[in-house]
């Protein structure tokens, strides 16, 4: 995930710049490259919500309830934030696609050695505008809780086995170490639209290329939460929490999608 500070509400375009210029450096001094750009586009929300406590409540809160609104508040703040996260990133039909090079399907998509060995190079083989190699590298196996498994011992494994006497294996396993596993629950939420128990990706450091971004209103990260003496006709107090952000998909190169089935 890239993070991205914005100073209004209504949509922000921006550009990612990459070198056109293929150039040998150092090679001649006088030899310039010129600066592309692919444009994104993102947007803050405001998000929020609003309580009123009765004195009463107040009066008869004997466990000190409500004293751990501004924390349930800022609790949900994150919740909310998560939940559009999410909802954007499995929201990926079109970005994750066969036209963009970085989605496959089949049985042969399932995470294992082959498959991982299918994704790195699926992902490999991506270009620029100019047809050259874009020169980032896969960092992350982003996995559902039922591949959790499966993605540490791609990771950790230094050797494979077989268990048949006549089937030869290597015995240095080639993924060890090479790309770090995150297990993210929403994957396979079935509340989630485009959840799946099956399907993993691989992706490349968010610094590098982010296939999703989160923008924050002025760069606030945290959500504000605050309290007030209620209207003079009321008799308690009231509280709020808001928080400005948008999520949006950005660069389909950073990432490849496994189906993990036919």
């Amino acid at each position: 995930m890239g993070n991205f500070e914005v100073c209004e509400t209504q949509p922000h375009e921006y550009s990612a710049f990459f070198w056109l210029g293929h150039i040998l450096w150092f090679a001649r001094a006088n030899e310039h490259g010129t600066l592309g750009n692919q444009t994104y586009t993102n947007k803050a929300d405001t998000y929020g919500l609003m309580l009123s406590i009765d004195r009463r409540d107040i009066i008869n809160d004997d466990l000190g309830t409500i004293t751990t609104v501004p924390r349930k508040l800022g609790r949900g703040s994150g919740l909310k934030l998560n939940y559009v996260f999410w909802s954007t990133f499995l929201n990926n039909t079109s970005f994750f696609s066969t036209a963009n090079k970085n989605y496959l399907e089949g049985a042969d998509t399932a995470l294992s050695i082959d498959g991982l060995t299918k994704a790195e190079v699926a992902f490999m083989d991506q270009v620029d505008s100019d047809g050259k190699p874009i020169g980032i590298m896969p960092a992350i196996l982003l996995v559902p809780t039922a591949l959790s498994a499966t993605g540490t011992q791609l990771y950790k494994s230094m050797k494979l086995r077989d268990t048949s006497s006549s089937t030869k294996y290597p015995i240095a396993s080639p993924h060890q170490g090479k790309f770090r596993v995150e297990v993210a629950r929403y994957l396979s939420n079935a509340a989630y639209s485009g959840s799946s128990s099956k399907a993993w990706y691989l992706l490349a450091m968010p610094d590098d290329l982010p296939v999703i971004e989160v923008a924050f209103l002025n760069g606030q990260e945290s959500p504000t939460i605050e309290t007030a003496d209620a209207d003079f006709n009321v008799l308690g107090i009231q509280a709020r929490g808001y928080h400005d952000f948008g999520v949006a998909l950005q660069d389909p190169r950073g990432g490849v999608k496994m189906k993990g089935e036919v």
